[in-house]
């Protein structure tokens, strides 16, 4: 049964009180028309108080994100952006435009790389920007449960290159306030020990981050990745957010989590709202939990990323001895789920 607006209801009720369901659960395609993002598809759900976009053009990745109308995602300053080249520069912060998560890698997490072979690997990757090659989108009852499914695949891929797939699952029930983001990663190629380096990069911004919102969660360990992160550590917890300040450094921090069945779960929590959202993830693929905290007027944000790696790049990762690879034909299943769950 599905619980709307307070109350549990059957297929049938459901059924009987709408003319449509798609009045309160459903999806549909859509298409940007102006500025930076013109020409970006996309699928935008509609599940109860919970609406999301997952881009078709930009690896399915979930833009947009509300919880009863509230913005929980953070958009950069350029705002949704296509992948026109123009737009889109794929060396540059510019083509950061964030939302509510975006996929790093699969080749590169962290600064732009110069291979030795003379290629290019973009800041944090390539397939945050590749489209879905198939695609598509349904709904469907299981007795009186009604689901939401969107599923994608993506190809990194080159000449005498990588040949990585990504096949993604997004999933949504209505009358559950969660989106399970399920992935396959394969090595389609015949060359072994393919990098994989794999980071979600979830974003939060205003209003649901103010300076009432902490960070909670069971670590281990937890390290700066810098000077400027060893420094705020010394002043305060990572933890804890505050107002936005003109010009603050930022900061990156590594944490390792305490996990149940492998299951590790990281939440963000805003007491002045009775509202949180919890990451959950397995570490088995994704052992590194990364945490950016920008509290920079205008660009007020903070980052909570299931990793497999560091964001310090390929080569680092390799020097550094901790480079996930693939086989050949070796794939792995993964991915995080987003729970909005208001305290009570």
């Amino acid at each position: 049964m599905a619980k709307i607006f307070g109350k549990e209801y059957t297929k049938k009720e459901l059924l009987d009180l709408t003319g449509n369901i798609g009045t309160i659960a459903g999806v549909r395609r859509v298409e940007y028309k102006d500025g930076f993002a013109r020409g970006l598809t996309a699928y935008e759900v509609i599940n109860g108080p919970v609406r999301f976009t997952a881009y078709i053009d930009k690896c399915l990745d979930i833009g947009e994100l509300y919880y009863n109308g509230m913005p929980m995602h953070f958009l950069s300053r350029p705002g949704i952006m296509s992948n026109n080249w123009w737009y889109d520069e794929p060396n540059s912060p510019r083509s950061i435009m964030c939302g509510m998560m975006f996929t790093c890698g699969l080749s590169n997490v962290g600064p732009k790389q110069v291979l030795p072979n003379g290629r290019v690997q973009p800041q944090h990757g390539m397939i945050r920007s590749t489209p879905a090659e198939i695609h598509g989108a349904r709904t469907y009852w299981v007795g009186d449960d009604f689901f939401i499914e969107l599923s994608a695949v993506m190809r990194e891929s080159s000449l005498f290159g990588t040949n990585l797939v990504l096949r993604r699952t997004i999933t949504a029930k209505l009358g559950e306030t969660r989106i399970d983001i399920k992935d396959e990663i394969e090595n389609e190629s015949s060359t072994d020990n393919v990098p994989l380096m794999l980071m979600y990069h979830c974003n939060f911004g205003f209003p649901f981050l103010n300076e009432s919102t902490k960070l909670v969660i069971d670590a281990v360990s937890t390290d700066g990745r810098d000077e400027a992160a060893r420094a705020g550590m010394e002043k305060e917890s990572p933890c804890v957010f505050g107002k936005p300040v003109a010009g603050y450094e930022e900061q990156v921090f590594y944490h390792k989590l305490k996990s149940e069945n492998h299951k590790c779960c990281a939440s963000l929590v805003n007491p002045e709202m009775n509202l949180a959202v919890n990451i959950e993830y397995d570490d088995r693929e994704l052992p590194n939990l990364i945490h950016w905290k920008c509290r920079d007027a205008g660009n007020y944000v903070i980052g909570v990323e299931p990793s497999n790696c560091h964001p310090e790049g390929v080569l680092k990762e390799a020097e550094n001895g901790t480079l996930r690879y693939l086989g050949t034909h070796e794939s792995i299943q993964t991915g995080i789920s987003l729970i909005i769950d208001p305290i009570k």
